[in-house]
């Protein structure tokens, strides 16, 4: 790796009047120097590992989160695959990915972030990160930084590479391969490079690794009854690690949940339904817990035996037993296919006029496997006891549970026989941009550019199930002829017949029909498209023939930018109805988005060569920018920067930007569309009432009950839901544009009497204000009711409760230990984006490299580490100072870093990388367990510890050149088979931190020519 804190290889080769550009500046200069932190990466360094992704490599720096990386790609809906880089981890959406300098296509439709995919490998030259605001030099969206993807330009010669890997389990083999060609012609002032490049990583599923889905999940559970328990906690931890963990409510065949009857005195049939249905336990609100049954492959109605139940504690997990381990299905991995080609020609017909091209395409091809749909709230789980699928022998269970004169009964159930809903995309990606550069009037530059970028992708998703015909296939009946159908065609009414219903046995694990399932089984489709139109134009030089400064002359570029991009998004018009399992979500059409600018920026050199000013250089940029939609209009985007050098072996710098993103056509014009908040923790239940000291007061206004009622059965209030409650999300068309400012300070050393060592140390703060952020909906909900001033706030008015406590769209609540379904009578709430909150981030980072010959052997050694201060969210709109700290938490930890050292001997190289990843808190909030603000910890025995350990990977590699023209290397990454800790997975939230492959090995070659 190189930074811009050190001369680069290339540019150490060469004269010191050589000019180069240096990403964050359009001006041509002698060095890589910069007053704002850069680190460069060669196309050795990104292809040094196993990993044939080159998102995945970029997402390990220390600088970028791993917001969107392969593992956690799938946990939304059309994101499988999908490698995006969040700078910072201040969002994907504010950092500025660009290549040569130039904007790229995005990879979602409505907003800006692009696919790492979508990056020719074997064609990188380096990649620059750049910290801080840069939209005075590229535009909107560089609040956080940019990454650029340097191209190689005069490609001369013929390569072939191919690699192949397998983790030692001998699960998820990857492939690479790649043909690279290139010609200079017409006497050197022409060339035409071209690339052909192939990947794949096949699927790594839950299934292939025991420790995920054998026999369980692992888990924090709740094994404290913490009803009433204070909120500064009683000391003993409310959850402990455990395995082996199932749902205890819910199977793959369908679980029954028997009602614990009240004790009626001298009532013989209520003692025996007592003695049958009841476990002895109660219920963390102290209702009598009934025993759960599972219906297995041959309909027979079960026991579930379970080592541990976990009811009474609030929970619906259990040890053992024969409940759901929902780990049947899902992924560690989505399987991905890339296939990219790519085209780079120029020719310089004379200095002033030089024509160039660059085109691509890439497709690549995503496959998902997700939860099955389940059956609750949307499917329902309410059965007749007449229904003709059911065993005699569950008859008999069923006729000595049920209370006398029942006619219904539920069964949970997830439907993995229904196939998951897995994801099948297809994302091509066109780009082309032509041009003309040259050089004039001795040593000023030009560049006109037209840059085209167009996306087209397509995905079906499979398992998806016709609520409707569902509900027609389930309601199983005999006709008069004695035989099973659906009872739409055995009723009186033959207005809703239907000749195709199929009647469906959901009664065990692989019970249903082909043609049941073909009945009312459906995929789902969505096709998006995407165009961006770009045209810039800018001129540079300096003002050497009017004067000159003492550090020399002034230099200057100017110029303007104007893009247009527009986008598209539809499901297929049942998905789209809301008559599928999945959301409603309607079709995204906005207006074009316009952007019109101008910019300029000037590097004025005041001082040179002299007693303690080898160089004193003061930098600046502003551009002005035009927004067509939003309330954006007219802003203004500025920075400067100061880098002087006492002397030749010590560098200072600093540098400071105000920079702006601009709303996005999805923040602007997406229509409410149906979402779920999974996991409602409701701050009005009797268990968490107390964690705040406004919440009673606050729930009581609001006419929440302290007591719910369901089946006759009376329990504390707790509204634990059976499944998601649905709500709506929409967008904003008022938003306006973010603004950050950014501050950069660091020191070079590059010591004369230690040559080949260089040591940078660089301060970062970036504070963005008017933050575009959409609060979730649990933080909608906790917002309403913890308020110190009311319920008379926006939060409470986005929020819909019944008059039994239960949110609208809530479906299911688990009371007396059952689990209750009832149809939802609205939306729980109304969530969406607005201009208010605040983040901010500061850190520091140190970077050592030294590279040296002993003898035949040359030492390369280089060091990052990053050292976070602080990353602080501000989202309260009525306590604009409260802090939200993202710091510690899972993503973001306070020390990362990596060590490489690589001894080359010749014909033989070993290389040795080391990664450290600092520890994250257990807790989902960081206020969980720990003080903010002189804020107590909101749950401090919440978990039986605060941290997860800190964490070190270590790959090697050994190549061999076998003469000039062939190498071969191998390579083990994670050699000591480093599993993520605890409960973590890798697959949600910022989980890709942590790698959940395990050790790979791998093998590949290169051939010159």
């Amino acid at each position: 790796m190189e930074t811009g804190t050190q001369v680069a290889a290339e540019a150490a080769e060469a004269s010191d009047d050589t000019a180069i550009v240096v990403t964050g500046s359009r001006i041509a200069r002698p060095n890589l120097d910069s007053p704002a932190p850069i680190t460069s990466l060669s196309a050795q360094e990104l292809t040094q590992t196993g990993d044939v992704s080159l998102g995945d490599t970029l997402n390990k720096l220390p600088a970028l989160r791993s917001t969107f990386s392969g593992s956690n790609s799938t946990r939304f809906i059309g994101t499988a695959g999908l490698n995006v880089l969040d700078l910072r981890g201040l969002g994907t959406n504010r950092t500025l990915v660009i290549v040569n300098g130039r904007r790229h296509v995005t990879t979602t439709p409505g907003d800006s972030s692009v696919d790492i995919n979508t990056i020719p490998v074997d064609l990188i030259e380096r990649v620059d990160v750049v910290t801080g605001g840069n939209s005075a030099i590229y535009g909107s969206d560089a609040v956080a930084g940019a990454v650029n993807f340097v191209l190689k330009r005069d490609y001369d010669g013929f390569r072939l590479r191919g690699q192949s890997g397998v983790t030692s389990k001998g699960d998820r083999p990857s492939y690479f391969g790649s043909l690279t060609a290139g010609k200079n012609f017409g006497d050197g002032r022409g060339n035409i490079a071209a690339a052909l490049e192939y990947s794949q990583s096949d699927a790594l599923y839950f299934t292939d690794r025991s420790r995920y889905s054998t026999t369980g999940r692992r888990q924090f559970n709740a094994t404290e009854n913490v009803l009433n328990e204070p909120s500064t906690g009683n000391g003993v931890p409310d959850t402990t690690f455990l395995r082996n963990v199932r749902n205890i409510a819910i199977s793959e065949g369908g679980a029954y949940t028997s009602a614990c009857p009240t004790a009626v005195a001298g009532d013989a049939a209520n003692a025996a339904r007592r003695a049958f249905n009841c476990t002895g336990e109660f219920s963390n609100t102290g209702a009598a817990l009934g025993r759960v049954f599972v219906f297995d492959n041959t309909g027979n109605l079960v026991p579930n035996n379970v080592v541990k139940d976990f009811r009474p504690f609030g929970s619906g997990n259990a040890i053992g037993g024969l409940g759901s381990s929902q780990r049947l299905t899902g992924q560690l991995q989505p399987g991905v296919k890339r296939y990219s080609a790519n085209i780079l020609a120029h020719y310089d017909v004379s200095d002033a006029f030089r024509p160039f091209v660059e085109a691509k395409y890439v497709r690549v091809d995503a496959l998902q496997e997700g939860q099955p749909t389940f059956l609750q709230g949307t499917l329902p789980a309410t059965y007749s006891v007449n229904n003709p699928y059911l065993s005699t022998q569950a008859r008999s269970v069923l006729a000595q549970s049920l209370a006398p004169g029942a006619t219904t009964f539920t069964a949970q159930r997830i439907n993995v026989d229904f196939g998951a809903r897995g994801e099948d995309h297809r994302r091509e990606t066109y780009r082309i941009v032509g041009g003309v550069e040259g050089t004039f009037n001795t040593d000023w530059r030009y560049e006109v550019a037209l840059n085209y970028g167009h996306l087209d992708t397509f995905y079906a998703t499979q398992g998806n199930v016709n609520v409707q015909k569902f509900r027609n296939s389930q309601n199983a009946v005999r006709n008069t002829s004695g035989a099973i159908v659906c009872g739409i065609n055995a009723d009186a009414i033959t207005t809703n017949d239907d000749a195709s219903c199929v009647p469906v046995n959901l009664f065990g694990m692989n019970t249903p029909s082909a043609a049941a399932l073909n009945y009312f089984v459906v995929n789902s489709t969505r096709r998006e498209k995407a165009d961006q139109y770009d045209a810039t134009a800018f001129v540079s030089g300096d003002l050497s023939q009017l004067f000159e400064l003492p550090g020399g002359p002034i230099q200057f570029s100017i110029g303007g930018e104007y893009r247009r991009e527009t986008a598209y998004s539809a499901f297929d018009d049942v998905t789209r109805s809301g008559a599928t399992f999945l959301n409603a979500i309607p079709i995204f059409d906005p207006p074009a988005q316009i952007v019109k600018e101008g910019y300029g920026e000037i590097r004025i050199p005041l001082l040179k060569d002299v007693p303690f000013f080898q160089e004193l250089t003061i930098d600046g940029a502003a551009r002005v920018s035009n927004y067509n939609i939003g309330a954006t209009g007219t802003v203004w985007s500025y920075n400067g920067g100061l880098t002087w050098s006492p002397v030749r072996d010590v560098r200072l710098r600093g540098s400071y930007a105000r920079s702006v993103r601009a709303p996005t056509q999805s923040d602007l014009f997406s229509s409410p569309s149906q979402t779920f908040l999974n996991g409602l923790i409701d701050p009005c239940s009797q268990n968490n009432i107390r964690d705040n000291p406004n919440r009673v007061a606050n729930c009581a206004a609001a006419g929440v009950p302290t007591t719910q009622t369901f089946n006759g059965i009376t329990e504390p209030f707790t509204n634990v839901p059976t499944s998601g409650i649905s709500g709506l999300n929409g967008s904003n068309p008022n938003l306006r544009e973010e603004t950050a400012d950014s501050f950069t300070g660091g020191v070079v050393l590059q010591p004369s009497m230690i040559p080949g060592l260089t040591l940078s140390v660089d301060y970062y703060n970036i504070t963005i204000n008017n933050v575009i952020f959409s609060l979730a909906p649990q933080t909608i909900i906790n917002q309403c009711y913890d308020s110190p001033s009311g319920i008379n706030n926006q939060y409470c008015a986005a929020l819909t409760r019944n008059p039994n406590g239960t949110f609208a769209g809530q479906t299911g609540v688990t009371n007396g230990g059952v689990q209750v379904s009832f149809p939802a009578t609205g939306q729980s709430f109304l969530s969406g984006p607005f201009n208010f909150a605040k983040q901010k981030t500061s850190g520091i980072d140190a970077d050592l490299s030294y590279s040296h010959n002993f003898g035949d052997t040359k030492i390369t050694m280089r060091g990052i580490v990053s050292y976070l201060i602080n990353r602080d969210n501000y989202t309260d709109i009525n306590t604009p100072g409260y802090i939200d700290q993202q710091k510690f938490e899972v993503g973001d930890p306070e020390w990362a870093g990596s060590f490489t050292i690589n001894a080359d001997f010749g014909v033989f190289d070993l290389n040795y990388n080391m990664r450290y990843v600092g520890k994250q808190t257990v807790a989902a909030q960081y206020e969980t367990q720990n003080s903010v603000q002189g804020r107590p910890a909101l749950n401090p025995d919440a978990f039986p510890f605060v941290f997860y350990p800190d964490v070190t990977y270590h790959n090697i590699r050994i190549g061999a050149d076998i003469n000039e023209k062939f190498r071969f290397y191998a390579g083990v990454d994670n050699v000591f088979d480093k599993q993520p800790p605890y409960d973590i997975t890798g697959t949600t939230g910022a989980q890709g931190i942590y790698e959940n492959v395990g050790r790979f090995m791998y093998a590949g070659f290169e051939a010159k020519f």
